[in-house]
């Protein structure tokens, strides 16, 4: 071997096993999937070509193994499948197998679901556990966030063993909502749906993993013993019996015709669904010939994934505008020559920060490329300069807030601006709109709209002066009145005595979300402990890791946020944490809620449950002792339903167990 094709190979097997990494273990792939198969492909036939056997990332399973995870071995192996990218490979794949069998292959198409893979064990009829992937020998343990996930039951009717295996996804329309609330609170935004699932079946906090929305489809059982299906299109029929979603848009076919149109079909279709597919998996339909033709060290003989190429199209730059979130980060959006891409139009394209504008080069009156970002986010994906115009200039980030001119800062080590004038009107709208919100000072009446209209009125100009209203004045306003002036002063007045959790939350500190504001109450139990501890104290508090530690002494090292705070004080507003205990005699009890009480809120509801010593959990597990079900309840009930140590309480019940506890 040349020691140049030995480099070659050297460099491709490591840039390989980086996006490996990328892709299974972080969420966070940088090259599409048709990329990374070109860099495989490169390397399998420089591999062939040299006769080279050490090893290779192309022989093994992507593994999405965390370090330091727990583990279980997978009963059945779990192999990952070959990729055709056009309708030829696929007949050639096709055609070897029917030269092999002497016939063309009955086969049964699926739509290949772009989410994460996922492997549950049965036993009794019992789930048992829930495990990833993994490196296909054996997963990753996420059973304590699988009932976070539509459409798994608890129990089957199958007393054998059984590994039953899926894709966890999120639907569209869920991700386009969870990104807006992201960007809405200078979150980061998922690349797209796949990223967005395979990071939040890890998650270590199970309501955050509630929030993200999670739905599953199935598609195969390895059972220990014999097989109680003896056709793909029975094993997708038994999976549907036993309780599990299926992806209804399976087709058996018995000829390539019929399977070529039902890939272009799909190709063409796939944008008018509301989950997300990169392919069709083309599967042998009989089970005894899937046998017979076995497994490579990879994948199995008798199915291959055909894989649609992203669309990509060219338009016209026409600006970059830079966009101030609610904790004052800066985004830079480019503005497009109208363009449509992947079943929508595209207008606008986020750049995220300075290292996109850097890394794409952008000019004024640039062409792009466009891509979706896994079909759905649009993203630039890269710069034509042969196409650029003589006397284009280089866009540069702004130095400065582009609404109130505040000059800019970023932390050396961080990649996002931000606007430090908390005063600075763009924020200032959202702020208000977080802060009167139901989950943290519950100001009734103090929504979008009427925020908005008492910043153009001049009535507020920054956070407190919500305590300093003229309510006469606010009578006066047009389509308002006095009563609703009178409601929103008590509205007001009432949200001075919410709790300091309530309080902390409120005031928008970057990653401090309802529950991490409760530990850090009760950790500090005020506001004053909490303004003068240290990293390391923070470190030792419960979930608060480096990156909160850093927002919160960044937040109160700004001399502006403790004049904020000072002057909530000035305006009666306490912030101690109150411990305030009913009765323990709810102590050891776990609760969940699922649908709308008709009493109180489900906030509401959850902390008079901790009043009486109840601990609040986030799903329906082993450890629930009692669901409280209120109107239109969630697929929460089917799942306790079937758990015999759950105890389903109506709102009234529950009323009747805290009296009681009193």
């Amino acid at each position: 071997m040349s020691k140049d094709i030995k480099q070659e190979i050297d460099k491709l097997r490591a840039e390989i096993e980086r996006h490996n990494l990328l892709y299974y273990e972080l969420a966070n792939p940088i090259i599409s999937d048709f990329e990374y198969d070109q860099l495989v492909r490169q390397l399998a036939e420089l591999e062939a070509q040299e006769q080279d056997s050490s090893p290779s990332p192309i022989q093994a399973v992507g593994s999405d193994l965390s370090t330091g995870s727990k583990v279980i071995p997978h009963k059945q192996r779990m192999y990952s499948l070959d990729n055709a990218y056009s309708l030829e490979e696929l007949r050639s794949f096709l055609q070897r197998i029917a030269d092999d069998t002497g016939s063309f292959p009955n086969l049964c198409a699926e739509l290949k679901i772009d989410g994460f893979s996922i492997n549950l064990f049965y036993d009794k009829g019992i789930l048992q556990y829930a495990t990833t992937r993994g490196d296909g020998f054996e997963g990753e343990d996420v059973s304590a966030n699988i009932t976070a996930v539509e459409g798994i039951p608890l129990q089957i009717e199958y007393p054998e063993p059984v590994e039953i295996r899926g894709e966890i996804y999120i639907a569209v329309s869920d991700f386009l909502a969870i990104n807006e609330e992201r960007r809405s609170s200078d979150a980061k935004t998922f690349a797209n749906p796949r990223n967005a699932a395979a990071g939040s079946i890890k998650l270590k906090d199970p309501d955050e993993v509630i929030k993200r929305r999670l739905k599953a489809f199935f598609y195969s059982i390895a059972p220990t013993g014999a097989s109680p299906v003896s056709t793909q299109i029975e094993t997708l029929s038994w999976i549907k019996d036993k309780g599990f979603l299926v992806e209804p848009n399976h087709y058996q076919c018995g000829s390539f015709k019929e399977l070529s149109d039902f890939c272009e079909l799909w190709d063409k279709k796939r944008h008018m669904l509301d989950y997300d597919i990169d392919g069709i998996v083309v599967k042998i339909n009989d089970q005894n010939l899937q046998n017979k033709l076995g497994f490579t060290n990879k994948s199995p003989k008798w199915a291959i994934a055909y894989k649609f190429k992203p669309e990509e199209k060219e338009t016209l730059l026409k600006s970059v505008e830079f966009q101030v979130g609610r904790t004052g980060a800066v985004t830079p959006v480019a503005n497009l020559e109208p363009v449509y891409i992947s079943g929508s139009t595209v207008s606008r394209a986020t750049l995220h920060n300075e290292d996109e504008l850097i890394r794409l080069d952008l000019h004024d009156g640039d062409t792009v490329v466009l891509i979706k970002s896994g079909e759905i986010i649009p993203k630039i994906l890269k710069v034509l300069p042969q196409k650029r115009p003589i006397d284009s200039s280089p866009i540069r980030f702004t130095k400065s807030c582009p609404v109130c001119n505040s000059i800019l800062i970023k932390a050396e080590d961080a990649s996002i601006h931000y606007c430090p004038n908390l005063d600075c009107p763009a924020q200032l709208q959202r702020r208000l709109e977080h802060f009167a919100s139901r989950d943290a000072m519950d100001i009734t009446g103090l929504g979008e709209s009427l925020i908005a209209r008492l910043i153009e009125d001049g009535q507020i100009r920054h956070l407190p002066d919500i305590y300093k209203l003229d309510y006469t004045r606010l009578a006066a306003m047009d389509r308002f009145g006095e009563r609703s002036a009178t409601n929103l002063k008590a509205a007001i007045e009432a949200s001075k005595q919410q709790n300091f959790d309530r309080k902390l939350f409120a005031l928008g500190i970057r990653y401090i979300g309802e529950k991490t504001a409760r530990n850090l109450a009760e950790s500090f139990g005020d506001i004053d402990s909490l303004m003068s501890a240290s990293q390391d104290q923070l470190l030792n508090t419960p979930e608060i890791g480096q990156i909160i530690a850093d927002a919160i002494l960044a937040f109160f090292a700004n001399n502006a946020n403790l004049e904020l705070i000072n002057e909530l004080k000035e305006l009666g507003l306490s912030f101690e944490y109150r411990t305030v205990k009913i009765s323990e005699n709810l102590a050891g009890k776990s609760f969940l809620i699922t649908g709308t009480l008709n009493s109180m809120s489900r906030t509401q509801a959850e902390d008079l449950i901790r009043k009486h010593g109840g601990k609040i959990v986030s799903g329906v597990s082993g450890n629930l002792d009692y669901l409280v079900v209120g109107d239109k309840p969630g697929s929460k009930l089917a799942k306790a339903q079937k758990l015999p140590s759950i105890t389903i309480l109506d709102e009234s019940a529950l009323l009747t167990m805290m009296e009681e506890s009193s």
